[in-house]
């Protein structure tokens, strides 16, 4: 599972749990879901808390709401019947686990439903799980970094996702993340010892599989931008295609961090697909390779 990318969906999370994301005069508070599915994976933790305002530091610990029912239900193919209920239990602060274990299921529909009691406010959010996909090619042991030779590429097997074509995120993953081993263009970007930390973990943004060669068998290739490889040595390369949450969520995020042109006041909310609250209820699914980047010729 690509955790890197889950914690930093969690981070943006943060972003939105810590300010009024809604056009109004005075400060509302606003209950926040964090929960993400990985198809073929067990389910994960449930996290309910508050917004703060934006003038007060952030905590989860200090917004966490405890003492609601929590439970997640797998939906039939219909949408609306309700095959199996999975109850959570609350394991600390604000942090709501599965009571029994259940594997997510791909190109299903699961909902979540809270209920707080000391106010009776319902939240229900729903995803539908992409399919699973592996990365069956085009990834050697050891590749040279900007090779023309040996091409950084990913060949993806056939994966669908219903009403439209699939959305990926590629993040690569960094396993000796030391200034000398820092390829060209980061090593000009680095500031300083803390600004490691931002490399380690490089992502390519959203990515359509318009933009990916369609072969004849379904499978697509990409080929890897080097601009995301910030290290030379091991490397993990993990491929994730998102529901339609998380990329409503990211796309709609990327504009109010300032990914667009749009002045402030025609800036659109952030897009989470929650009732009765803010956040994400997403899911994802995600393989990954690992490779060894190799110093080039004129680095040696």
């Amino acid at each position: 599972m690509n955790k890197t990318l889950i914690l930093s969906i969690i981070a943006l999370c943060m972003v939105i749990s810590a300010c009024e994301v809604y056009e109004q005069d005075e400060y509302e508070e606003h209950y926040v879901v964090e929960s993400y599915l990985v198809a073929n994976r067990d389910l994960a933790q449930v996290r309910l808390s508050t917004t703060a305002p934006a003038y007060e530091y952030y905590s989860f610990i200090n917004t966490a709401v405890s003492g609601a029912d929590v439970e997640v239900r797998l939906l039939a193919s219909d949408g609306v019947t309700i095959e199996e209920t999975i109850p959570f239990s609350q394991s600390s602060p604000g942090i709501y686990i599965p009571d029994t274990t259940h594997s997510v299921l791909p190109l299903r529909t699961y909902q979540l439903h809270i209920l707080i009691p000391s106010d009776m406010h319902e939240i229900t959010a729903s995803t539908f799980v992409p399919d699973t996909f592996r990365v069956i090619d085009g990834v050697q042991d050891t590749v040279t970094y900007q090779s023309t030779a040996n091409r950084l590429e990913l060949t993806l097997s056939e994966s669908n996702y219903p009403g439209r074509q699939n959305v990926f995120i590629f993040n690569t993953i960094a396993s000796d993340t030391t200034y000398q081993n820092l390829t060209p263009v980061y090593r000009d970007l680095w500031d300083g010892p803390e600004s490691i930390r931002d490399y380690s973990n490089t992502s390519s943004g959203l990515i359509n599989e318009g933009n990916f060669t369609v072969n004849s068998d379904g499978t697509v290739t990409i080929r890897y931008p080097w601009i995301a490889v910030a290290f030379y040595g091991d490397n993990r390369l993990v491929a994730s295609t998102l529901d339609e949450n998380i990329y409503d969520y990211i796309r709609s995020e990327s504009v109010q961090l300032g990914g667009s042109t749009l002045s402030p006041g025609e800036i659109q909310n952030v897009i989470t697909h929650v009732e009765g609250g803010i956040g994400l209820f997403g899911s994802i699914a995600s393989d990954s390779i690992d490779t060894f980047i190799k110093r080039p010729p004129f680095e040696l």
